[in-house]
């Protein structure tokens, strides 16, 4: 059996060493990370206008592989606040609901010019993108808890407040849940190494559950059963506002025909891998 001669292996070595080593270099050149900062809400059926009603905080992290300079695949991981209150909209419904929003993404960019972070010639440009994402969320709300009358924060998904997991209701939704993340931006290289933008997005998602309102109210006998008075209070509380009054079993509580969505916009600072190094190569 024939086998190679060292100085073949010795080639063969030397030459991987060297693709891998570019392909190092060239990935390390074309990657940059950095962070997000700016504010969050929601749209849904307590807020059912695109608008910035209740912004809250968002923060996060991203990273693009500039592939040439028109399309770029980013990652991130962004983490906000959204919530809404019927009370602000005076609606008598009364409900009422915060919740975090973690999300993880992948998204596809595309710049309108060519763009490149560290070039002086293509240094600024909008763009779009779209993907998908993954998000957590656990709606909640400020209730008086029945016995102690004391205010208390309560998780909603556990109370099944539209009968999900009761006999001839639908399962309890899932508090992880897929987005497709897509919106607009405007990047501008402020140095060799270093870029700068703004960037807005709007999230379309899978459920109408993140307010924890979506179908019917439920028979108030059949909830006490399953989740106790907490669940009855968390469910109706429009007698919060007119004493006395309770909805019956199959009267409108939420608009099951949209989902809810909610956003992310803020500012972007990125900067290159090669950071540190003391030139910046180009595409």
């Amino acid at each position: 059996m024939q086998t190679k001669s060292p100085m073949k292996r010795i080639i063969i070595i030397i030459l991987l060493i060297f693709l891998v080593q570019k392909a190092e270099a060239q990935w390390i050149d074309r990657s940059e990370f950095g962070v997000i900062v700016g504010g969050s809400n929601y749209i849904g059926d307590i807020n059912p206008k695109y608008n910035l009603y209740n912004t809250n905080l968002m923060v996060g992290a991203i990273a693009r592989y500039n592939f040439n300079p028109r399309w770029v695949l980013k990652a991130s991981a962004m983490f906000g606040k959204v919530g809404a209150y019927d009370s602000d909209f005076g609606n008598i419904r009364n409900l009422s609901f915060e919740s975090k929003i973690n999300e993880i993404a992948l998204t596809c960019e595309f710049n309108f010019f060519d763009y490149q972070t560290g070039s002086r010639q293509h240094r600024i440009t909008p763009y779009i993108f779209g993907g998908v994402g993954l998000f957590w969320f656990n709606p909640k709300a400020k209730l008086t808890d029945p016995i102690s009358l004391e205010k208390q924060w309560v998780e909603l998904q556990p109370l099944s407040t539209e009968g999900q997991g009761m006999e001839g209701y639908s399962n309890p939704y899932s508090l992880a849940q897929i987005s497709f993340p897509f919106g607009l931006g405007l990047k501008v290289s402020l140095s060799k190494r270093v870029c700068i933008g703004l960037e807005w997005g709007l999230r379309m998602t899978l459920t109408d559950y993140i307010d924890d309102v979506s179908k019917d109210y439920v028979d108030r006998d059949a909830l006490l059963t399953w989740s106790g008075q907490i669940g009855v209070v968390a469910a109706d509380r429009t007698n919060e506002i007119k004493p006395g009054t309770f909805h019956k079993a199959g009267e409108m509580r939420g608009n099951l025909s949209v989902n809810d969505l909610y956003q992310f916009f803020g500012l972007t600072l990125t900067t290159k891998l090669n950071f540190f190094k003391r030139s910046c190569k180009t595409f």
